[in-house]
């Protein structure tokens, strides 16, 4: 990995900042990814629709190395790195497992479960069918339900429901 490569790092926020750091890299012009859901919230006289981060304090930065650093150093916004604890640097997410999160985080966030405990995880497999088509994982089940697993490396796993016919072996 070179110093002047594109690469996606994943760092913590301040406690509910998520969406106002996103604003901020925004008109940095600065590439970046916050898994959210839409949600209806019951205020005193009536309902509003807000955008909700799926994981707390979570954002994703596309930058490169001295790009990345310098937002928190140069520009002063409130984003900690996430360590990569065997490199000994910040945690870099490969490109195709970041566009297979995002993927599954724009077409269904709903559907995604982070509470992946009880999954028994098998082979890898590639979806073939659907919404999904192209998205590559890990193949788990349980309780005769099939999900497809999608890991980012050091960070978690999240899980999405589909049918085993939509599902190909990799080899």
């Amino acid at each position: 990995m070179t110093e002047e490569q594109l690469c996606w790092y994943a760092a913590r926020t301040r406690d509910k900042q998520e969406l106002s750091v996103r604003e901020a890299l925004q008109k940095l012009e600065v590439e970046c990814f916050i898994p959210t859901r839409r949600e209806v919230r019951q205020l005193k006289y009536r309902r509003k629709e807000v955008e909700v981060p799926v994981i707390r304090n979570m954002i994703f930065v596309h930058a490169t190395k001295q790009q990345a650093i310098d937002l928190h150093n140069k520009y002063g916004i409130g984003i900690y790195y996430i360590a990569d604890l065997c490199k000994r640097g910040m945690l870099v997410v490969p490109d195709k497992q970041m566009h297979d999160f995002m993927m599954v985080m724009d077409l269904a966030p709903e559907a995604v479960s982070f509470d992946n405990e009880n999954l028994v995880i098998g082979s890898r497999v590639s979806v073939v069918k659907g919404e999904f088509s192209g998205l590559e994982g890990e193949i788990a089940s349980d309780s005769h339900r099939t999900y497809v697993v999608i890991h980012i490396h050091g960070l978690f796993t999240a899980s999405i429901r589909l049918p085993k016919s939509y599902l190909k072996l990799i080899k």
